[in-house]
């Protein structure tokens, strides 16, 4: 297997990162957080979450309505303008219109041959990079227009966000899967504060016992409102918050995400922070998402995509989702 040389770039930012001072890293943070505001965020962003939220009181037949618009768009531009379609349904003839006679596009496939799958309308260098490492460990990189982004944080913020009394703008923090600090290190910090984004990001590498109590002193020290992250990490800050007896992290909600959230860490995790969790599926692709309401049940995102199960009516099977942002 190859290595990109962006791969290579990128490994080699991050080293040239880990050695900076404490400091020096909160300020290259921000300043990253600084371009991603920029491209999530526009100064429409209420107008789109009024929107977004105007929607959920829709009934079945307005959503039916608003999808087959989207949809049908997407698909006449697909055809028409991405040359990897093109090409097939110029060899297939008809019936590109209707979403069932679409091959199922898989990542092998895009990962192969990514640039016969960008319509020949954009320009590449005004999309927007992303990278997924993927839920079966195949990566992937993504480029989007900024519209698209946009869109996507707009519902995030609706949905991730606003059900659950917080919004943009409030401190929050982030346990993720980058590495702040070199692995050997001991001594905190392994966090980052990104003034730009509001957003102290804590490194999940870190998070051993004999270090939750630094990673609790750093929430309470930075006033966050809310926390987001893998629900393994999660409730390894919640036990170590109940060992201590530490009363004094409280927050308005715990947003978990990646992975499945068990029913011990959802307990433990509410008990430790004083308020409700809250599980959510998402994917870098941007074509399909849910939230969890008051009730404990995950709603997909209608506006984001066109979701199906590749199996027998009731039964498991492959999620496929065409994204409509």
């Amino acid at each position: 297997m190859t290595t990109s040389p962006q791969s290579v770039a990128l490994n080699l930012a991050g080293a040239a990162y880990r050695r900076l001072p404490p400091r020096a890293r909160s300020v290259a943070a921000t300043v990253r957080g600084a371009q991603l505001r920029r491209q999530r965020y526009g100064a429409d962003l209420e107008q789109r979450v009024e929107q977004i939220l105007e929607r959920e009181h829709w009934r079945p037949e307005q959503w039916q309505r608003w999808q087959d618009a989207r949809l049908g768009e997407l698909l006449e531009r697909a055809r028409h303008r991405v040359p990897a379609y093109r090409g097939y349904w110029d060899r297939a003839g008809g019936g590109w219109d209707r979403l069932e006679n679409w091959p199922v596009l898989e990542k092998a496939e895009l990962r192969r041959d990514a640039r016969n799958y960008l319509a020949d309308d954009v320009t590449p260098w005004r999309l927007v990079h992303d990278h997924t490492s993927g839920t079966t460990g195949a990566s992937l990189d993504l480029w989007l227009q900024r519209e698209t982004v946009r869109s996507w944080y707009a519902l995030a913020e609706a949905r991730w966000r606003r059900w659950y009394g917080v919004r943009h703008g409030d401190r929050w923090g982030m346990v993720g899967g980058q590495l702040v600090a070199p692995v050997e290190r001991r001594v905190p910090p392994f966090w980052v504060w990104n003034a730009a984004l509001r957003q102290l990001y804590m490194s999940s590498y870190h998070l051993a016992p004999d270090l939750v109590d630094a990673y609790l002193d750093a929430i309470v020290a930075k006033r966050l409102r809310f926390l987001v992250g893998y629900p393994s990490s999660l409730h390894a800050l919640a036990l170590g918050a109940i060992r201590s007896g530490r009363s004094d992290v409280r927050l308005e909600v715990v947003i978990a995400n990646a992975e499945p959230l068990y029913e011990h860490q959802r307990t433990a995790i509410s008990e430790a922070f004083g308020c409700p969790v809250r599980e959510t599926y998402g994917m870098a692709e941007a074509v399909a998402a849910a939230s969890e309401c008051e009730q404990g049940r995950l709603h997909l995102w209608p506006d984001a995509g066109v979701a199906e199960v590749d199996g027998p009516d009731g039964e498991p099977g492959d999620l496929i989702a065409t994204g409509l942002t």
